[in-house]
């Protein structure tokens, strides 16, 4: 017997949402202390207890929240940066991204990083999503923001933060079928984008016909 007919795992139901699922066991913290604290980056131990197992201390990376920018130009598409990473020794397309200072609202903080590490003004700003990206061991929160492009402002501040380039819309789904996208937060803001039509039309016409060649 084929084991998909007696699968008894819930379907999920759009009309319920979460609420029709089975509760998801809920994990307690009993207090937490900390292994280091820069002004980047802390490390910090926390007493957790799952719902059956023993508790134990879980490792818990804590950094400013961050934005990630999908600046798009009408015809040119969305610009990335080629950037080198010397911590995973990759290399790839990258939205614009940063962190966010103290204070600063995450729009703001979208359109001074465009600025920074592209040289381009970023207009019309919107944020359409914020999430963690790698909640089992960190807080940080990334959030996306989309922006039309505007004038040039100048050069970079830092070239070390690799060249700009411009993806069409209609070579956006073969970047990321291709793995040429090498980072998570810049995945997630331009699969988002494209699957609920933030982007024009080119980025979903170059889905269909990829779709259509495949």
């Amino acid at each position: 017997m084929n084991r998909a007919d007696t699968d008894s795992t819930p379907l999920y139901d759009p009309a319920l949402g979460l609420a029709g699922l089975p509760s998801a066991p809920r994990w307690e913290s009993a207090g937490q202390r900390s292994l280091y604290r820069s002004d980047w980056v802390s490390l910090d131990l926390i007493a957790v207890r799952p719902p059956t197992a023993p508790p134990y201390e879980h490792h818990v990376v804590r950094t400013a929240n961050a934005v990630a920018v999908v600046l798009e130009h009408p015809d040119r598409g969305v610009l990335m940066l080629h950037r080198h990473r010397f911590i995973t020794e990759t290399t790839g397309l990258e939205l614009p991204a940063g962190g966010i200072d103290p204070g600063e609202d995450p729009v703001a903080a979208a359109v001074r990083e465009t600025a920074e590490e592209t040289g381009w003004a970023a207009v019309r700003p919107r944020l359409f999503l914020t999430r963690c990206v790698s909640n089992g061991n960190s807080d940080q929160l990334f959030h996306f923001v989309h922006a039309e492009v505007g004038e040039w402002l100048g050069g970079p501040e830092s070239p070390d933060e690799g060249p700009a380039v411009w993806v069409r819309h209609e070579h956006l789904r073969d970047v990321l079928g291709r793995d040429l996208v090498s980072c998570a937060p810049s995945s997630l803001g331009l699969l988002h984008a494209m699957t609920f039509g933030l982007l024009r039309d080119g980025a979903a016409a170059g889905s269909v016909q990829a779709r259509e060649q495949g």
